[in-house]
């Protein structure tokens, strides 16, 4: 089932930062929206999860809808070890061994029983990707989700991302056009005070 955002609007106090956004997303297709910092990619993913109420227009086929998401902000619990924040959301079936051989592909093994507050914000940042990837989802919406991440932790986190959406919908947000193709994503751009999304794809 396809999600449709129709006249989207959004201000705050005199700034207007989402303008009759009206877009489709359909089921199972990865994309990636672009846009310069404060033109309302944040906005618009708070708005999906039902964090912001839109001052106008309609989302549809979001109902019932479980999200894996990354957020700006890591969001993880710094007295606990990244197994531990992993499990604490993780899909029902998905064991501790499980979580931890997931979390090993992306992370040093000495690292995944260590309090995350003395991890680096790369592995921070690594930790909340796989966090998000092995919730119970439908959707996976993910709002910047390489800072922090040098050229050779990008492509493999990339690919990790790629083979754990697969048959999902992905929405990610970035600044970098190279994701598009490394995603085999669709692109959307979404400009400042926007009137139009201009949609294309990327192969």
């Amino acid at each position: 089932m396809s999600l449709e955002v129709r006249d989207l609007t959004k201000s705050f106090h005199a700034l207007k930062v989402l303008d009759r956004v009206t877009l489709t997303f359909e089921a199972g297709k990865a994309y990636c929206l672009m846009s310069p910092s404060g033109s309302g990619k944040t906005t618009l993913f708070r708005i999906l999860l039902g964090l912001e109420r839109a001052d106008g227009g309609e989302v549809r086929g979001i109902q019932g809808k479980r999200f894996g998401v990354v957020f700006q902000e890591d969001r993880l619990c710094e007295a606990f070890t990244p197994l531990e924040n992993v499990l604490m959301t993780a899909a029902r079936g998905i064991t501790r061994e499980n979580a931890r051989r997931e979390l090993c592909r992306l992370l040093p093994e000495e690292s995944v029983d260590r309090p995350v507050a003395t991890l680096s914000g790369g592995m921070k940042r690594r930790t909340s990707i796989c966090r998000a990837l092995l919730a119970p989802s439908d959707m996976v919406l993910m709002d910047e989700p390489f800072t922090g991440l040098d050229e050779d932790m990008r492509l493999q986190v990339i690919g990790y991302i790629r083979e754990k959406t697969e048959g999902k919908m992905l929405i990610l947000s970035t600044h970098d056009p190279e994701d598009v193709k490394l995603l085999g994503a669709r692109l959307v751009r979404l400009k400042p005070v926007s009137r139009i999304m201009e949609t294309g794809t990327e192969n």
